[in-house]
């Protein structure tokens, strides 16, 4: 069996596996019946797996795809903030806790490099955005940012999931 090894390295998941996830990471809502069809599986061996995937932690949940225009939250960004002193568990959790009208934290990322972490937010203008900056600026470890505003996406997704498992274009 080719296999890849888990996060934890616990067990071998294999190719089918890997089908199954990025079929449901494109589209949480997949019925086990549509899942096998793609795969080749039955049903019940669609179930067993991914029974399996979730309880060994390798799916830790489902969630929503969200048009972001549609609720206000067009502008994205990508932060990076640079630290000095102090755990950075620590620092992204007060980040993250930061409450800052009409603004999502939706990613932190501790990272390697001249920058500590790298945040991708979502706004409503370039006013929210510079109060969020403004309110990162003021937590006592943070040394300096630098943020990239987004101009477009070319997609957020798995590229590679088969274009039928695609959620419909609004």
């Amino acid at each position: 069996m080719s296999g890849t090894k888990e996060g934890n390295g616990s067990r071998t998941i294999d190719e089918t596996d890997l089908q199954i996830v990025r079929l449901l990471h494109r589209d949480g809502r997949l019925t086990q019946e549509r899942i096998a069809r793609e795969v080749s599986l039955s049903r019940p061996a669609i179930h067993e797996r991914v029974k399996r995937l979730e309880e060994n932690g390798v799916i830790i949940g489902y969630q929503a795809q969200v048009d972001w225009n549609r609720i206000g939250r067009s502008l994205v960004a990508f932060i990076w903030v640079r630290t000095a002193g102090g755990k950075l568990h620590d620092i992204a959790e007060t980040i993250i806790a930061l409450r800052v009208a009409d603004t999502l934290v939706e990613e932190c990322h501790l990272v390697t490099g001249e920058w500590c972490l790298l945040l991708k937010v979502r706004t409503v203008s370039t006013k929210t955005l510079q109060d969020l900056i403004d309110r990162l600026r003021e937590i006592p470890r943070v040394r300096g940012t630098m943020t990239t505003v987004v101009l477009s996406s070319a997609g957020e997704h798995w590229p590679d999931a088969a274009p039928e498992s695609q959620p419909p274009k609004a």
